[in-house]
């Protein structure tokens, strides 16, 4: 038995410590595992590398019946690519989809898998007859797409605005 003015005393400088005795079932806590959420497997903040890139964020907007918008910001490479794909195919895929505009000009980078989505993509809106508008900027892809060919394969505008505005004519 642990005298009572002893029981609560750090164990060789450590925390408090909790020694059962035999009939004290209370004092061995049962500690559940830990579960991650959603998938996350550390969840711990970390400092961020200022030399890695920004992970590629979406937002998606309806700006009009059968329109939809899609904004990039971030980087597009290959991790971002299963995400990315899976939601241009299930735009595209929409019973009432009229056009679909790709807003790219806030993409930081793009790795040449960027250019396959976007020739994916328009391969499905003309199989599907739906127009496709992709608003460029002037960074990373359109020195990309211009390095490649590739910018007459697109429907090019400054603007979303402006791509909207086409799309609902």
């Amino acid at each position: 038995m642990i005298p009572p003015d002893t029981a609560d005393q750090p164990a060789h400088g450590g925390e408090a410590a909790t020694t059962a005795t035999p009939h004290d079932h209370t004092a061995a806590a049962i500690i559940p595992p830990r579960q991650a959420a959603d998938n996350v497997l550390d969840t711990a903040p970390r400092r961020r590398n200022p030399l890695l890139g920004q992970p590629l964020r979406l937002a998606v907007q309806r700006p009009g019946i059968g329109i939809v918008v899609v904004r990039l910001t971030g980087e597009l490479d290959l991790a971002a690519m299963p995400r990315l794909t899976e939601l241009v195919r299930q735009r595209l895929t929409a019973a009432v989809l009229r056009a679909l505009v790709l807003d790219l000009s806030q993409v930081s980078f793009v790795a040449s898998c960027g250019a396959e989505l976007l020739l994916y993509a328009q391969r499905r809106a003309d199989q599907r007859g739906v127009g496709m508008y992709v608003v460029i900027g002037q960074g990373n892809l359109r020195r990309l797409l211009n390095l490649t060919g590739l910018t007459e394969r697109f429907q090019d505008r400054d603007t979303v605005a402006e791509a909207v505005a086409e799309a609902r004519q």
